[in-house]
């Protein structure tokens, strides 16, 4: 049990590994998460993460939902780091077409793709990341 616990801690606070709401990630850790992002993530949320195309309502079936972009068109910048792994890692409940990654990649993973993602923000919406947004834009 001690060695679990002292492997968690050491994941936990290792350099890259995961930054803070707000902050870059190290350039490793992008280049990482953009190879997991081309083979788990490009085919729904396109290529840089520009999103699909809305579709009219009347021709989408119940449940669907277009994949948002995650550039910083959109609100995912709105949400926090940990916030973003949730979703990564467990899906969304509304709809079936953004599934849950666990037990396909792993936290560490889910981190690397989170650091991609970041890396497709400027300085400014990165700065707003997370609560931020509420009171700096």
């Amino acid at each position: 049990m001690l060695k679990f616990c002292i492997a968690i801690i050491s994941l936990l606070v290792s350099t890259g590994l995961l930054a803070a709401t707000g902050e870059r990630s190290d350039p490793e850790s992008v280049l990482a998460g953009k190879k997991l992002y081309v083979q788990y993530c490009q085919a729904c949320h396109q290529k840089d993460g520009v999103g699909e195309k809305p579709i009219p309502a009347f021709l989408a079936q119940p449940g669907y939902l277009t994949a948002m972009p995650l550039n910083e068109t959109s609100h995912a910048w709105h949400h926090t780091d940990e916030q973003i792994i949730h979703t990564i890692m467990n899906g969304l409940k509304r709809t079936k077409r953004m599934p849950a990654w666990q037990g396909v990649i792993n936290e560490q993973q889910a981190g690397q793709l989170l650091a991609y993602l970041k890396s497709l923000w400027s300085d400014r919406i990165l700065g707003c990341q997370g609560p931020k947004h509420m009171s700096c834009m």
